[in-house]
C-alpha cells in the first residue's frame, strides 16, 4: 500500500480555541451579618446559614442571636428574596448595661400604698434632671402585691421599664431604656401624694445601679475584619451600645460598603442619638426607635433590616420603601406620642406605630431614606463590577481611544438600565445646576432615561494619566425615582 503524505488542514486554516476570561462575581448587598457576642458552639470565626435552624444549633433556642436570626426569615419579602446569605460572626465586644434603681422590700408598705389614689412619682433618668419622668394620678387602691404596683406603673408607658425584682418579688425595679443610663427616685413636687417617702417607695433606702458603657472589641473593627472574609450589605448586632459607642461605630462604618441597622430602646434618646448620627452625615446607619423591651427592640430592628435588604435588584419594579411596611411578629410601639413622632421626623429615626389598627413603619430622612441608602450601595457595587468585568473579559487590550471609552461607558450604562428597570432610577428633571458635560445632553438624558454618562474626550486627557493607562474620568448622574410617603388633599364642597 502506497503511503501518501497529507498536508495538515491547519496549514491552510489554523484555529485556536480561546475562552473569555471569567469575570468578577457581583457583590450581594442583600446578605446580612449578625455580630454576636453570645457564646457560640462552632469553630472558626463565622458560619453561613440557609435557615435559622443552623443558628439554633450554634447558639441555642433561648439566645438573642437565634431570635434575631429567626426574625430575619419571618417577613415576606426578606433578605432571601434577593438571594442574600446570613452570616454570623463571633464578636468579643461587651454590651453596655442598663442603669436601674431597686427599691427596698415594699412588703411593709403595701398597706400605705393601698391607700394612695392620687400618687405622684418623679424619676431622673439618664441624668436628665431638667426633664424628669413623672407619674401622676396613680391609684393603687386594692393592690395586694408588688406585681400589682408594677403592672399599674408599666401601663403608664413612660420611658422607663418597671418590673418586679427577679431575685426578690418584694422589691420594685425601675430600669433605664438607654444602654449605659441611670435612674434615681426624686422627691416629687406639685399635687398628689409624693411616693418617694419612707412609707412608700423610700428613696433614701433605694439601691441605684449605674449602667456601664460598651467595652472590648469595637463593632466597627469587627465589621472591617469580617469584610475581608465575606461580603455582606447589612449589619446587625446582639451588642447593646451606649450613645458614644454607637456614634463612634456609626462614623467608622460610614466609610465601609455596608449598612448598619441599630435600635434606639429609649424614645427620649431619639433626640440625642438621632441628632448626632444625622449631624455626622452617617446615612449608612439606619435607626429604629422601639421602646417595648430591650430584647424586643433587637428583634424589631432585625425584622426591619431584612425587609430593607429584601429587594431583588435583578427584577422589574422590585424597588421598595420601608414606609408603611409591617414588621411581621412585632407589636407596635405603645410608648409613642406626638412628641416622639415629631422628634423622629426631625432627627431621621424610623418608628413603628399603629394607625387605624394597622402596625406600620414610619420612615424618616437621615441623609437619605433607608431604601435609597440600600439601593445606592447596590448601584455602587454593581458599577464597580461592571467596569471591572469590561476591562477583564477580553483576550485583547481595551484601546485608549474613543472606541474603548464607548465600550467602558456602555458597561456602566447596562448597570444604569438595570436600575431603571428595577425602579431605583427613573426619568425626571434635574432640579439643580448641571454638574458636568453638555447641558443639553445632560438634561435630555435625565428626562428621557433617568441617567447621563459623560467622559472628556481622550485627546484632552492628561498625558500623565494616559501613560499610567488610566481611562478618562467617567461621570454618571442618576435621578432616583424616590417614593411618595405623604399626601395632601384639598376638597372643595359646594351646596
Amino acid at each position: 500500500m502506497t503511503y501518501t503524505y497529507q498536508v495538515p488542514v491547519n496549514y491552510t486554516v489554523n484555529v485556536s480555541l480561546t475562552q473569555t476570561p471569567t469575570g468578577l462575581a457581583g457583590y450581594n448587598t442583600n446578605s446580612i451579618a449578625i455580630f454576636s457576642n453570645e457564646p457560640a458552639n462552632f469553630t472558626g470565626n463565622y458560619i453561613r446559614a440557609l435557615s435559622p435552624d443552623t443558628i439554633k444549633a450554634a447558639y441555642g433556642s433561648d439566645s438573642l442571636t437565634y431570635k434575631m436570626a429567626l426574625a430575619l426569615y419571618t417577613p415576606v419579602p426578606n433578605f432571601r428574596t434577593g438571594n442574600g446569605t446570613l452570616y454570623v460572626f463571633k464578636f468579643s465586644g461587651e454590651s453596655a448595661t442598663f442603669g436601674k434603681v431597686t427599691t427596698k422590700s415594699l412588703t411593709s408598705n403595701l398597706a400605705n400604698l393601698d391607700d394612695v389614689t392620687d400618687g405622684t412619682l418623679s424619676l431622673t433618668v439618664d441624668g436628665d434632671e431638667a426633664n424628669p419622668i413623672i407619674f401622676t394620678g396613680l391609684n393603687f387602691k386594692n393592690i395586694t402585691t408588688v406585681s400589682d404596683i408594677a403592672e399599674i406603673l408599666a401601663a403608664e408607658r413612660k420611658d422607663v421599664f418597671v418590673t418586679v425584682d427577679s431575685s426578690d418579688s418584694s422589691k420594685l425595679v425601675f430600669s433605664s431604656k438607654t444602654p449605659g443610663g441611670s435612674v434615681v427616685i426624686n422627691t416629687a413636687t406639685g399635687t398628689g401624694t409624693d411616693l418617694s417617702g419612707s412609707t412608700y417607695f423610700d428613696k433614701s433606702n433605694a439601691d441605684p445601679t449605674a449602667g456601664t458603657n460598651a467595652s472590648g472589641q469595637t463593632l466597627s473593627s469587627a465589621v472591617s475584619d469580617a469584610l475581608q472574609q465575606a461580603y455582606f450589605g447589612g449589619v446587625i448586632t446582639t451588642q447593646y451600645q451606649d450613645n458614644a459607642t454607637l456614634l463612634a461605630n456609626s462614623s467608622a462604618i460610614q466609610a465601609m460598603d455596608c449598612v448598619f441597622y441599630n435600635e434606639i430602646e429609649s424614645l427620649k434618646n431619639i433626640k440625642i442619638t438621632g441628632t448626632n448620627v444625622k449631624a455626622a452625615g452617617n446615612g449608612k446607619t439606619r435607626l429604629l426607635a422601639y421602646s417595648m423591651g430591650n430584647e424586643e427592640a433587637k428583634i424589631a430592628v432585625a425584622t426591619y433590616a431584612t425587609i430593607a435588604q429584601s429587594v431583588n435588584f435583578n427584577g422589574t419594579d422590585t424597588a421598595n420603601t420601608l414606609n408603611l411596611k409591617t414588621l411581621t411578629g412585632v407589636l407596635p410601639d405603645s410608648g409613642l406620642s406626638d412628641t416622639y413622632v415629631l422628634d423622629a421626623d426631625e432627627n431621621g429615626v424610623d418608628i413603628y406605630g399603629n394607625t387605624g389598627g394597622l402596625s406600620v413603619v414610619y420612615s424618616n430622612d437621615n441623609n437619605g431614606y433607608t431604601d435609597d441608602i440600600v439601593a445606592t450601595l447596590r448601584f455602587k457595587k454593581d458599577i464597580e463590577v461592571g467596569g471591572f468585568n469590561y476591562l477583564r473579559e477580553t483576550n485583547t487590550k481595551i484601546p485608549q481611544t474613543e472606541k474603548g471609552m464607548t465600550g467602558l461607558k456602555s458597561a456602566y450604562g447596562l448597570v444604569c438600565e438595570r436600575f431603571v428597570n428595577n425602579g431605583v432610577i427613573a426619568p425626571g428633571t434635574w432640579n439643580n445646576s448641571i454638574p458636568f458635560g453638555d447641558p443639553d445632553a445632560f438634561q435630555r438624558n435625565i428626562q428621557e432615561k433617568g441617567y447621563y454618562i459623560y467622559s472628556i474626550p481622550v485627546a484632552l486627557q492628561a498625558q500623565e494619566e494616559r501613560e499610567k493607562r488610566i481611562a478618562p474620568l467617567v461621570q454618571i448622574a442618576v435621578k432616583l425615582s424616590g417614593a411618595f410617603h405623604f399626601s395632601n388633599v384639598i376638597i372643595n364642597i359646594q351646596r
